[in-house]
């Protein structure tokens, strides 16, 4: 056994711990081994991991414990059996709710299709549970009393910033070909690099990807992009990612011919996705479209007279390759929509004007827009050529823009402060007319010269109306 140095590490290790004690402790009063294990364990020996990080960090117990043992044992809490056919059960704690998984220690069979094992046989040993276990900086276990097991050097590699496979690289990787996408992804998180032979074996095994299902790859591919080292990682590995994003092998080394771009195709969009800014809300979506903004460039091509390169409708193409993506990768549909309009979007011009600024805000919605200007502004920067100025012209735009969000300013038809019923009242009749009145005063609202006034607007709505009679 042994034991983690830094103070604040020993802190989240308690929380961890403290969180899953009434588990732990209730297996081990049965007469249950019972561990802390995968990725809170390895969480709480990392250096920058923030509180909220940790607080959402899973729950994972091992125990020596049957499943239908650990059914009995936890009858009076909410139980979840969805796993227990591979000896896990979920658990719901008292008071949060917060889910356990807790798993019987197993030994995995062979894997003939590459993704399950054709045999799970429960075993009474930690060590043999352990050894099943993807890489060492998974493969370690706390108790409740903050003892360490790390029997295949997870710590150590952790510090190192090491992904490494336990066992035989290539062995654990036909085993379930999603750890290919998996050692990248803990690679990107990690900032760490993957070990000689862990990576040697992930690039002979890429083709085991085509077995994976779209779920389980989109699953991880947001949680690579959205790491750290994420744009180091797209760079070293393209050849694998290709497998699943075949498209970035088309985009890598297409020269741009533009003096206004540095860079090859996708060396831009990495670098577009490491310079773009994310909430934790959006924060895949913008990485996505960041990645594919410019995926349609190679398709649309051409050299003027000047040997200049053009790309012309660009980003239309993009974003009906995205759309192709997305379906390929069965995103959800909120997030394809979104990473599609945005590419769609990205050329938008942008100028400080509120008019122009609150007809954008509602023809694309508020939230929509500064997310445009957020990909447009990181599609700047990762020119290499972005000015001071530029940058401060996209500050004051996001400004401007959260300005009339504050003041509330009317934006969209829906804002007025009369509706269609008001215009029928007036003698409107149902149809185009109706529409465009409405989209008139919007006008004359934004413009300024119009109160957003309901007798205003309805001595408005009584011109347009007599003058549409004339």
């Amino acid at each position: 056994m042994c034991y983690t140095e830094s103070m604040e590490a020993k802190g989240r290790q308690q929380l961890y711990i403290d969180r899953a004690r009434p588990v732990l402790a209730r297996l081990e009063e049965a007469g249950f081994e019972a561990f802390l294990v995968g990725g809170c364990v390895r969480e709480s020996l990392r250096e920058t991991v923030s509180p909220g990080e940790a607080k959402a960090t899973d729950l994972d117990v091992t125990t020596s414990a049957l499943p239908e043992e650990t059914v009995r044992l936890f009858s009076d809490w909410i139980v979840i059996e969805t796993g227990i056919q591979h000896g896990t059960v979920t658990v719901r704690l008292p008071g949060s709710g917060d889910p356990v998984e807790i798993t019987t220690y197993r030994w995995d069979g062979p894997y003939s299709d590459g993704r399950h094992p054709d045999e799970v046989r429960f075993v009474r040993s930690l060590t043999e549970d352990l050894a099943r276990r993807d890489f060492t900086v998974n493969a370690m276990a706390l108790d409740r009393r903050g003892n360490l097991i790390d029997l295949f050097g997870g710590q150590e590699d952790l510090a190192r910033g090491l992904i490494r496979t336990v066992g035989e690289p290539e062995a654990r990787f036909r085993e379930d070909g999603l750890r290919i996408l998996r050692a990248l992804r803990f690679a990107a998180a990690l900032d760490a690099q993957i070990w000689e032979e862990t990576a040697a074996a992930l690039r002979t095994c890429r083709g085991l990807l085509a077995e994976i299902s779209a779920e389980r790859i989109y699953a991880e591919l947001k949680k690579l992009i959205c790491g750290n080292a994420a744009g180091r990682i797209l760079r070293q590995y393209t050849d694998v990612l290709s497998a699943v994003l075949p498209e970035l092998a088309e985009m890598k080394g297409f020269d741009q011919h533009n003096p206004y771009h540095r860079y090859d195709v996708l060396e831009h969009c990495i670098r577009t996705v490491e310079a773009v800014e994310i909430s934790p809300d959006n924060e895949a979506v913008m990485k996505l479209a960041a990645l594919l903004h410019d995926a349609g460039k190679p398709q649309t091509f051409s050299l003027d007279e000047e040997g200049i390169g053009h790309f012309y409708g660009h980003p239309s193409a993009g974003a009906e390759i995205a759309c192709r993506i997305m379906c390929r990768l069965k995103a959800d549909r909120a997030a394809a929509e979104r990473v599609v309009a945005l590419i769609r979007c990205h050329d938008l011009i942008f100028e400080e004007d509120d008019r122009l600024l609150k007809r954008w805000m509602g023809r694309y919605t508020p939230e929509v827009l500064l997310q445009i200007l957020a990909l447009k502004r990181a599609d700047n920067i990762a020119t290499g050529n972005v000015t001071a100025e530029l940058l401060e012209k996209f500050d004051r735009i996001e400004k401007r823009i959260r300005h009339i969000l504050e003041e509330e300013d009317c934006i969209t038809i829906a804002g007025l402060a009369i509706g269609g019923r008001d215009l029928l009242a007036l003698g409107v009749a149902e149809g185009p007319l109706l529409g465009e009145i409405l989209r008139d005063l919007l006008d004359g609202v934004i413009d300024g010269w119009l109160l957003n006034e309901r007798e205003a607007l309805l001595a408005e709505a009584g011109r347009l109306l007599e003058e549409s009679a004339d």
